[in-house]
């Protein structure tokens, strides 16, 4: 089992002291922040540290369906423990499966009351008692959190509540209150209410892709609010297309490049070459099944395609801000497989842009939608991909982006 492992890079690492190892039974949690910050993922995370002990977990939520949830389970699973062989991985997320029952309200705000017949009907129909309770979009009255902890008491259990607040949270109310802030490309969990006589905690460094706890400080803000040119590296694949006109970008700019290949693979730029093992190809595995459900198009079982999907994993992960040339569909994804590196952005909390060779524009991701903007690169690791059939609309946006960022090129 994978246990240990999340314990020892997750986020509960950082916060063992005020949460004393975690919720005990009869006590409610809440987790709260604004839209698009990381909450849902949070809530998998202390959901995944008691199931890879096989401790069995109810996951409600009030928006989505099961399978958005299954991949988020399967997403942060995978992002933390890349460095276990498939095969492992594979029989941990089946245990995973097997300890886990997600119910889905569409909509529909549970009550206390509804959580405890969903509980009785579970181990009426399925002698499943689950040991922690996670609901994902539930902002609970004062009178509601009294109402489940008695539950929680009485049955054993404890439970964590995830929402973004319409009024002022009373953290009072609950045992533990988490919130969670964004800075940039970071996050700081702050806890507001931690268990009686723990030492209070700093604010807490959490890092996409997938929240592991971080203890060193940021670094400071370099240039301001942009950045040098001879300071900033670019992730890519150096592709023909988009992320060949990023990397000539960057050479005439100055920026370094790290442009990630393989065996088979055709790279049009070949400065700052990096050739991914077998052992970091597999550190970005992922099932077809699930890229095809996120963006709603097939995808084959062709080996090509599956490397060019593991090396996004990398390029993605590798940054604070992730700039791609393609085009928005109606569904809110990316046309082709540059729409696998803007879906890993929006599940790893990255910020990101999207130039829309058709539109004639560029939307930056705003955690619920797309919204019309202007771009400059102002991090010092960015990502820069996108489609090959790039036109010189999109050519002359990726320029106008260096240019406005670091200034004309002479």
């Amino acid at each position: 089992m994978a246990g240990p492992e999340t314990v020892d890079r997750g986020p509960l690492r950082a916060i063992q002291g005020a949460l004393g190892g975690g919720l005990r039974p009869g006590e409610v949690g809440a987790i709260h922040a604004r839209a698009g910050v990381g909450k849902s993922s949070l809530l998998v995370h202390l959901a995944l540290e008691r199931l890879l002990r096989g401790e069995p977990v109810l996951h409600v939520a009030v928006q989505g369906g099961i399978e958005s949830v299954r991949d988020a389970y399967e997403s942060i699973f995978t992002g933390m423990h890349h460095a276990q062989k498939p095969l492992d991985r594979a029989e941990s997320l089946l245990s995973v499966e097997r300890h886990r029952v997600i119910h889905c309200t569409r909509g529909r705000v549970p009550t206390a009351q509804g959580i405890e017949t969903l509980l009785q009907s579970l181990a009426d129909a399925m002698e499943f008692a689950p040991r922690l309770v996670v609901i994902d979009g539930l902002e609970p009255t004062v009178a509601e959190v009294a109402a489940l902890r008695d539950l929680a008491a009485r049955r054993g259990l404890s439970v964590w509540c995830a929402f973004t607040p319409v009024e002022a949270v009373q953290n009072a109310a609950y045992d533990f209150s988490l919130e969670m802030v964004p800075e940039r490309a970071l996050v700081w969990l702050h806890v507001r209410k931690g268990r009686d006589g723990a030492a209070e905690l700093a604010p807490i460094r959490l890092e996409s892709p997938t929240f592991v706890a971080r203890e060193e400080e940021p670094p400071a803000p370099v240039g301001g609010a942009r950045v040098k040119a001879s300071e900033c590296t670019i992730y890519s694949g150096g592709a023909h297309g988009s992320e060949a006109a990023f990397g000539e970008a960057a050479e005439r700019w100055g920026v370094r490049e790290v442009n990630f290949t393989f065996d088979g693979h055709v790279q049009a730029r070949t400065r700052g070459a990096h050739p991914l093992t077998e052992q970091e190809l597999a550190a970005g595995e992922v099932s077809l099944a699930y890229v095809s459900r996120r963006l709603r198009r097939g995808y084959g079982e062709g080996t090509m395609i599956r490397r060019v999907l593991q090396s996004l994993w990398h390029q993605v992960g590798a940054a604070q801000v992730v700039y791609v040339v393609g085009a928005i569909q109606e569904d809110g994804t990316v046309t082709g497989g540059t729409g696998w590196s803007v879906e890993l952005a929006r599940m790893w909390n990255k910020r990101l842009w999207v130039f829309d060779q058709e539109k004639g524009g560029w939307y930056r991701w705003n955690g619920e939608d797309w919204v019309e903007g202007v771009p400059v690169i102002d991090a010092v690791s960015i990502c820069g991909t996108g489609t090959r059939y790039l036109s010189p609309v999109g050519r002359a946006a990726i320029d106008a982006l260096f240019e406005r960022t670091f200034g004309p090129k002479v």
